[in-house]
């Protein structure tokens, strides 16, 4: 594999080929020949900024190291920028898009740089601090509440939910939207004023799905 890199990152080749059955395998996913092709030539590449991107036997240890199959089980790990973020690849997916999060909050939502992986390779890869979430930025932005799926008890829901984010909502006109989920229960609020409330809520009914204002996913239920 040829890739046309800006910098000159430290490479370390691989020592034998990797059939696909045993890289799908172990990912328990389809993975895209281009990235088959890239574990077949490269071992390690280390770029002087930090971005570390991961040989096939180094991302089988590191993905369990993480959990990442428990934690993100949509996505593979590929590497890190040296800096506590992991780098990964979205599973069953011919779009090898480049997302982010740190390695320590696996169970929160990845962020997408939005550039595809072999892009992002050739030209200077960097997770820029602008780029990093903040949790501070999070906790004051305006966020959107969706219920994404219907209740565990949808009576104690339709009440919990009135008398904790004071809706002017009927118990009706509730009960008629949880018929036709998703949709907005609320908007224009803050994770620093309602954060603690919509975390007891989603332990109780695990419904609730929090965007903030750029439409990135913050809180979601967890998965049955």
């Amino acid at each position: 594999m040829i890739l046309n890199f800006k910098s000159t990152p430290l490479i370390t080749r691989t020592e034998r080929n990797f059939d696909a059955n045993e890289i799908n395998t172990s990912f328990q996913t389809n993975i895209p020949m281009r990235l088959i092709e890239f574990w077949n030539f490269f071992e390690e590449v280390t770029f002087e900024n930090g971005i570390n991107i991961y040989g096939f036997n180094i991302a089988v240890e590191r993905n369990g190291l993480y959990e990442v199959s428990v934690y993100a089980p949509d996505y593979i790990l590929i590497g890190d920028d040296g800096g506590g973020q992991g780098v990964f690849l979205k599973k069953n997916s011919d779009q090898l898009n480049v997302f982010y999060q740190d390695l320590g909050a696996l169970s929160s939502p990845l962020y997408s740089l939005d550039i595809d992986f072999f892009t992002w390779l050739e030209n200077n890869p960097v997770i820029d601090e602008e780029d990093v979430p903040s949790v501070e930025l999070d906790l004051i932005d305006e966020v959107k509440v969706y219920v994404v799926r219907v209740p565990n008890d949808a009576n104690k829901f339709i009440m919990d939910i009135r008398k904790c984010f004071n809706l002017k909502l009927s118990i009706k006109d509730i009960r008629e939207k949880l018929n036709g989920v998703p949709f907005l229960v609320i908007q224009d609020i803050t994770l620093m004023k309602y954060g603690k409330t919509i975390e007891i809520l989603n332990q109780k009914y695990n419904c609730l799905e929090v965007h903030n204002s750029k439409n990135v996913i913050l809180i979601s239920p967890v998965k049955n």
